[in-house]
């Protein structure tokens, strides 16, 4: 995908889940458009008011210690561990900020939606009481990160390198590639004699 095809404004479809265990039960948070990767211009259109029913569940994650989660179908295959990318968040933090987050879509060089990540605003649980009044509509910012290709290896300079060093290896070896006796002939005249002197005495 080119930078000119994934440019234009393309929407995501944002799920959230109130329920504990291995196996939640989303429901539609509300769409994401994303009209520039390169320029970060995206929105967040909810798609209703949280019900008295979702608020007393997030009520009751926040007081539980358990966690918040989110979605984004990025493809459909039917493997919701491929079709999804996911992010959670401490209840609490949800609760407390009285809906506001900030959403952060991360893409790669050609424009696929590569993961989800959020924050609330605050982050920190004060185990406050907010009132039910207070968690009926987001307040969400959306952001997006692109990732950026980093240098790549000169792998033809490091390879030729390789070969300069071999061939200067080489030749030093064929420069001196004299015996180890003719080496060191002139040390072996001295040494010789010495040995032929002593080698006859005899110790009484």
């Amino acid at each position: 995908m080119t930078d000119e095809e994934f440019e234009g404004l393309r929407t995501f479809t944002l799920e959230h889940s109130f329920d504990t265990g291995c196996t939640p039960v989303f429901t539609k948070r509300g769409t994401i458009a994303v009209r520039s990767v390169k320029s970060n211009r995206a929105h967040f259109s909810p798609n209703a008011p949280l019900s008295i029913e979702e608020r007393n569940k997030l009520q009751v994650l926040a007081d539980n210690n358990e966690i918040y989660r989110l979605r984004i179908s990025v493809r459909n295959t039917g493997n919701s561990d491929e079709d999804y990318v996911t992010s959670y968040t401490p209840a609490c933090g949800v609760y407390e900020s009285s809906l506001s987050d900030h959403i952060w879509l991360h893409f790669d060089q050609s424009g696929e939606l590569l993961g989800v990540s959020m924050v609330t605003e605050p982050s920190e649980c004060r185990n406050i009481e907010v009132d039910s009044s207070d968690l009926m509509h987001w307040n969400t910012t959306v952001d997006i990160t692109q990732t950026v290709q980093g240098p790549q290896p000169d792998t033809q300079t490091y390879i030729e390198k390789l070969k300069k060093e071999e061939s200067e290896k080489k030749k030093g070896q064929q420069s001196d590639n004299r015996s180890f006796f003719a080496k060191y002939s002139r040390n072996n005249d001295k040494i010789v004699p010495f040995i032929w002197l002593v080698g006859p005495l005899k110790l009484d």
